[in-house]
């Protein structure tokens, strides 16, 4: 027998992580055309390098939070 609450509970969950993952990522390769245009034209800025690295940064560990989660044997579950 399905449990359709919990199904449903699971898709929410899956996109809405989705729609995170898709965001940080887009945000960031945005942050890195800019600071790209910028660096062309000469006034390159440190801080906006460092932005994107960092939700580059959050993005990953946003993944590697889902793998655990996903992968009982990680957490022994």
């Amino acid at each position: 027998m399905i449990e359709w609450s919990s199904f449903l509970i699971v898709a929410v969950a899956t996109w809405v992580s989705a729609v995170v993952v898709i965001t940080l990522f887009s945000a960031a390769v945005r942050m890195r055309a800019v600071h790209v245009d910028q660096a062309a034209e000469g006034n390159a800025n440190a801080l906006l390098r460092l932005g994107y690295w960092a939700v580059f940064g959050v993005c990953g560990l946003v993944v590697l939070l889902g793998v655990y989660l996903i992968v009982p044997a990680l957490h022994g579950a």
